[in-house]
């Protein structure tokens, strides 16, 4: 079906996936482990890839015009909207088909195999061709916006000749018409409702030249294709709701919940407005949810990784903490100790401790590297996903001292050859949290601003975030420098 409504053909154009590989295939790994209802519920990484391609076009299209906030928001969110549905059809076709004939759950080799075709049409050339469309209809809707705006002065609007090598001959025939921006004719036909039209509008005064062949055109035949008949500057809809992915009614939505609910839409005959549709936003998958799943799929990956040792995941709050088998610790006789005799490496599980209680990725990182012989400057942390270093903070004094001995560390540890991501952050762990101080640190930063080396130059800064962990406390203070 899409195929047919996109290219007009039952194949799609041989393109290569518009979402990352590993996205693609940790969802896989999701919908074969069950990890959530397909039926009910939204592969949040799926969806996060829609999301992020379907955002791209809106502000590719709409960087010529300045539409307000409030409008570009009604897109963004429609794009999510479809973003739903359009992953909910996938996930649901990939799913029925992880059962064999005999009713046997395939092997997921055989399984993913059996789904390619699906998935890589999905979010390949499908995906592609809506990317391309939600360019043209932003820049349009933003357009309409304009055209709004300045018709005291613009009052027309002409109809612009394709630049499609291959220009469709039913919209040939309005190729130079000029009408006024409130004729009705524009709800009936407008450049851009046909699937890889390349027509166009522009504003002008010049004198309106009627309708010319309305009536040669069939409606049931010619008429906007699915998905595309509405005006975008007027809806504030990126697709129309008769898109292939949306459902026929609301009583046969996948978001509609249980029957009881079903019925009162059918038998209430509820005017379907996905856009509007407190379902369907409550279908949307937020970035709790979203980030509790990537926290989980990284626990799966650690757990069956021997580099790894004490692998913990907390499903009520998402954190995740681990030790690489490579990072060192201090704890032997002569270690040095602070407060109740903790040394530095029971302050670095505390912090660990702290920041996997607040839901975070806390991973103790690999410090073994060697160059000829000699040890590697380090980072002994992974915060959800950013390398950096923990510095305690065991004394009175200012904070900016700790800071610039990271900066040196920090400084060596970029110049690596093999660190593709440099770090610019650090973590200061407050094990006593009376020895932290919101106007002392803002006061150290500003210290910190104006550290100069041993030349007498402004110190090089590689740290340009700073992380405070307070013990006990429920939050992750972050400062920018």
């Amino acid at each position: 079906m899409i195929n047919n409504l996109y290219y007009n053909s039952d194949d799609a154009p041989s393109w290569g996936l518009e979402i990352d590989n590993d996205l693609l295939a940790s969802a896989l790994a999701s919908i074969y482990n069950r990890d959530y209802n397909p039926r009910k519920e939204i592969d949040p990484d799926l969806f996060r890839g829609v999301v992020d391609r379907l955002d791209e076009a809106i502000t590719e299209g709409i960087a010529d015009d300045e539409p307000d906030t409030a409008f570009v928001n009604a897109l963004r969110h429609s794009a999510e909207v479809f973003a739903a549905f359009k992953v909910h059809k996938a996930q649901n076709d990939m799913a029925a088909r992880l059962l064999d004939s005999n009713g046997r759950l395939k092997s997921f080799e055989q399984w993913s195999n059996d789904v390619q075709s699906i998935a890589s049409h999905q979010f390949g050339p499908w995906l592609r061709t809506e990317y391309d469309t939600a360019v043209i209809r932003a820049h349009q809707a933003a357009e309409w916006q304009r055209f709004e705006r300045d018709k005291d002065v613009l009052p027309n609007l002409r109809w612009v000749p394709s630049t499609s090598p291959n220009p469709g001959a039913d919209h040939r025939i309005y190729w130079g018409t000029i009408l006024p921006v409130d004729h009705p004719f524009w709800s009936r036909h407008r450049p851009g409702d046909r699937w890889n039209c390349q027509c166009s509008l522009e504003s002008t005064d010049e004198p309106a030249t009627g309708i010319k062949h309305e009536d040669a055109v069939d409606p049931r035949k010619d008429g906007p294709h699915k998905g595309l008949g509405d005006n975008p500057g007027k809806s504030g809809s990126l697709f129309g709701q008769d898109h292939p992915y949306y459902p026929d009614s609301c009583s046969s939505c996948p978001f509609a919940g249980g029957l009881k609910n079903r019925l009162g839409m059918r038998f209430g005959n509820k005017k379907k407005d996905c856009n509007s549709c407190r379902q369907a936003d409550n279908a949307i998958p937020d970035e709790e949810v979203e980030r509790k799943k990537q926290n989980r799929a990284k626990y799966r990956e650690l757990k069956n990784n021997p580099e790894w040792r004490d692998v913990e995941y907390d499903k009520r709050t998402g954190g995740l903490r681990a030790q690489h088998v490579g990072h060192i610790t201090h704890d032997g006789l002569k270690a040095e100790r602070f407060f109740e005799g903790l040394t530095s490496t029971q302050l670095e599980l505390e912090c660990q401790a702290e920041l996997f209680r607040m839901g975070r990725v806390a991973l103790l990182l690999d410090e073994s590297k060697k160059k000829n012989g000699n040890k590697l400057a380090a980072l002994d942390l992974e915060l959800d996903g950013e390398a950096m270093d923990i510095r305690s903070i065991t004394g009175h004094g200012w904070y900016s001292h700790a800071l610039a001995a990271k900066n040196r560390q920090l400084t060596n540890y970029n110049a690596r050859e093999d660190v593709e991501h440099p770090s610019n952050s650090v973590c200061l762990y407050f094990h006593d949290p009376s020895l932290f101080d919101h106007k002392k640190m803002v006061k150290s930063i500003a210290q910190f601003r104006h550290y100069r080396d041993m030349h007498g130059d402004l110190l090089k800064r590689q740290i340009k975030h700073v992380y405070c962990v307070i013990k006990g406390s429920k939050e992750l203070l972050k400062y920018d420098i």
